[in-house]
């Protein structure tokens, strides 16, 4: 049946990163990387004007390099847990 396919396609999939680990997390990330860049960004396109709050430390321009990196920094763990 199409659910004991999908279950094996799973257990081949768990089995696969069992052995890879790291790698295979990797992989998967940097193939998933430009669509959940993109999911990230599509709500911003629209916007013509971002407010930036922060408490202590730089605010405005000058941080939203280091809000990006952060983010990208972030994210594959984010996608790991997801």
């Amino acid at each position: 049946s199409r659910a004991r396919a999908e279950a094996a396609a799973a257990a081949a999939k768990a089995e696969a990163f069992g052995q890879f680990q790291d790698a295979a997390v990797v992989d998967l990330v940097l193939q998933r990387l430009p669509q959940v860049a993109e999911a990230v960004a599509q709500p911003l396109l629209g916007m013509r004007r971002v407010t930036l709050v922060g408490g202590s430390g730089a605010v405005g321009v000058a941080k939203i390099p280091s809000e990006i990196l952060d983010l990208v920094t972030r994210l594959p763990g984010a996608v790991g847990a997801l």
